[in-house]
């Protein structure tokens, strides 16, 4: 008679799962103020960065370049009144960049110029887009053409007005320039600035037999005013 085993006395549960971990305040805590610390640190650096470069830009206080047109040529020079009113001629202008900063070489990146007459009457255009690197106190030449059939037709009193001007074998011309340069200090220091170049009163004289060919009259060239925006 083999013996029965009561399982009535023994207390069996079944299995529960561990607790899940609750969050813990203080990590996030530290974590919350260590990112608050770097956004405040790179702040103060971008603030310091700002400062130092302001006042190193005020003690080294770079000065514009110096321009000078040194040759002015008009050629083939003709005048069209079928219905356009338009001056036509082949336009060389040769100009000298002077960099006059002794402690900031200058980088000039882009060249926009206007050939104008009586100061607002464009009469051609031309772009530079190669970049001009000046050493300190250094210069250099640099030309410029003008395509011939450029530009809008002309009203009738400024078409006569340069008309009775040739006539004469005397024309005043001006060049205005928008350039884009950048004034660089040591590896990480740079300025860009937008500066405006006027060439005023260029006067051309016609002195060949035929009057279509004239040249700068003004012998070592015509300084020009440089406005930095």
């Amino acid at each position: 008679m083999s013996d029965a085993i009561n399982f009535s006395h023994l207390n069996i549960t079944s299995a529960q799962p561990p607790p899940s971990r609750a969050p813990q305040p203080k990590e996030n805590s530290q974590c919350f103020h260590f990112v608050r610390r770097l956004i405040t640190a790179l702040l103060f650096l971008f603030v310091l960065i700002s400062v130092v470069s302001w006042i190193a830009w005020l003690i080294v206080h770079p000065l514009g370049p110096v321009f000078t047109v040194s040759s002015f040529t008009v050629s083939n020079l003709t005048l069209s009144n079928n219905n356009d009113s338009r001056i036509k001629a082949d336009y060389h202008l040769v100009f000298s960049m002077k960099n006059p900063n002794k402690k900031v070489p200058l980088v000039i990146d882009s060249f926009e110029i206007l050939l104008l007459y009586k100061k607002d009457t464009v009469l051609t255009q031309a772009w530079i887009m190669e970049a001009v690197s000046l050493e300190k106190m250094s210069q250099k030449n640099w030309s410029a053409e003008f395509p011939r059939d450029f530009g809008e037709p002309l009203h009738g009193r400024e078409f006569n007005e340069i008309g009775k001007d040739w006539s004469k074998r005397v024309v005043s011309f001006d060049v205005k320039m928008k350039i884009e340069a950048r004034f660089t200090c040591g590896i990480w220091l740079s300025k860009r600035r937008i500066m405006k170049v006027s060439c005023i009163n260029l006067v051309v004289e016609f002195l060949e037999p035929r009057g279509i060919n004239g040249k700068l009259r003004v012998a070592g060239g015509k300084v020009c005013s440089v406005h930095l925006a």
